[in-house]
């Protein structure tokens, strides 16, 4: 440290005599302290006339002065100082909006919703909003799961097999269903709450309704089945529709039929247009299978490919009764409706075909062997349509 030979209590530099001190502290092979010691100041104070000199605040006569360190200072602490204000008061919004649509029943309960929002919130403002103490909850936190959270634990491991077995097409009522056949005891709404903490979503997606360019129904025939109901036994009430599905961009239509009783698919065909041929094909089909005794009702809509002369007759041949919806009514024939529906939000929708025996391939692995053999219906008692004939045979 240097002596100073005349000590002062204050001692003002000017501006040109900092501003040498520090350029000849840039001289190659000359030390701080060897300056300092030349123009007796302390090596410390020239090094913040380095650091000024640096940011600017000690200048040279043609460099033009930029504000004090301590004026940016104070800015930037105000603007963080209202940053802070503003997150608090975020903060302060957000957690009752979040409580209002969680139970927090209990210590346990608040604790749980605690460690929920940690990752977006303060613990602290969180612990002082619900009123529990700091030691309480990372005393909870330290705590072996209880029998039931393990029990939860399991459960949503066979929730999770369950929804990916069926490709997630299922949704926590069919899940439910599903537990209850395999032997767990369980309520409805702790399958509700274990479905949502994952944070599963079934494959559900509203299939837009397509209109027909030209309404062309024919004024003669009736809905026999007004009542919409559903028959005692199999073979006495089948429906049928056709619809509509993409490969490549362009049309192709499936026509189904349906027996009402057990939602079983009993006939299929796709085909690159829509004609009577289709559709009689499918009927056929669906007669040489099934080879109904007694009284049979066909129900469809009005469209052209179920009121040709070739196909009422083959009914007439057959003995089946011809039902049809009312116009404009799609709700008569809701069960095929619903059906193509469940077909397209669950293997259609999100899947791009480029060739017809692609999609034919995923019609016949999905109806086949998914819909009627292992998918649960509600309107059968959670069993599927093959099952449901089976137990009533």
């Amino acid at each position: 440290m240097p002596k100073y030979n005349n000590p002062r209590r204050t001692w003002k530099y000017s501006n040109d005599f900092k501003v040498n001190a520090v350029q000849l502290s840039f001289v190659v092979g000359v030390t701080i302290k060897t300056v300092a010691e030349k123009l007796d100041i302390h090596p410390f104070m020239l090094s913040r006339w380095r650091k000024e000199y640096r940011d600017g605040i000690i200048v040279a006569d043609k460099r033009k002065k930029v504000a004090g360190q301590s004026k940016a200072k104070k800015i930037l602490t105000k603007e963080q100082q209202l940053q802070r204000e503003n997150k608090q008061l975020k903060e302060e919004l957000y957690i009752p909006k979040k409580v209002a649509t969680v139970s927090c029943r209990g210590a346990s309960g608040r604790y749980r919703f605690i460690e929920k929002l940690r990752a977006d919130l303060k613990v602290t403002r969180l612990l002082k909003f619900f009123d529990v103490s700091k030691s309480g909850y990372y005393d909870w936190r330290e705590r072996q799961p209880s029998a039931r959270a393990i029990e939860d634990a399991e459960l949503k491991e066979k929730i999770q097999q369950i929804f990916t077995e069926n490709k997630g097409r299922y949704g926590s009522p069919r899940i439910f269903k599903a537990l209850l056949k395999a032997g767990y005891h369980i309520s409805k709404r702790r399958v509700e709450r274990l479905y949502r903490e994952l944070g599963l979503i079934a494959r559900v997606i509203r299939v837009t309704n397509r209109s027909a360019g030209l309404k062309r129904f024919l004024a003669t025939g009736e809905n026999l089945r007004p009542d919409g109901g559903v028959p005692k036994a199999k073979d006495k009430v089948w429906v049928a529709d056709v619809t509509y599905l993409k490969v490549k961009g362009i049309w192709r239509y499936l026509s189904v039929i349906m027996d009402l009783y057990s939602r079983r698919i009993i006939s299929w065909s796709l085909d690159k247009n829509r004609t009577m041929e289709v559709t009689k094909r499918t009927l056929n089909n669906a007669i040489k299978k099934r080879k109904p005794q007694g009284d049979l009702m066909l129900h469809t809509d009005r469209g052209v490919e179920y009121r040709g002369q070739d196909y009422q007759k083959a009914l007439k041949r057959n003995g089946i009764v011809h039902s049809l919806s009312r116009a404009g009514k799609c709700t008569d024939n809701a069960h095929m409706e619903s059906f193509f529906h469940s077909m397209k939000a669950e293997v259609i929708r999100g899947n791009v075909f480029t060739s017809d025996k692609e999609l034919r391939g995923t019609l016949g692995s999905y109806i086949n062997k998914y819909y009627n053999a292992v998918r649960m219906h509600s309107g059968i008692s959670y069993c599927s349509p093959i099952e449901y004939e089976a137990l009533v045979a």
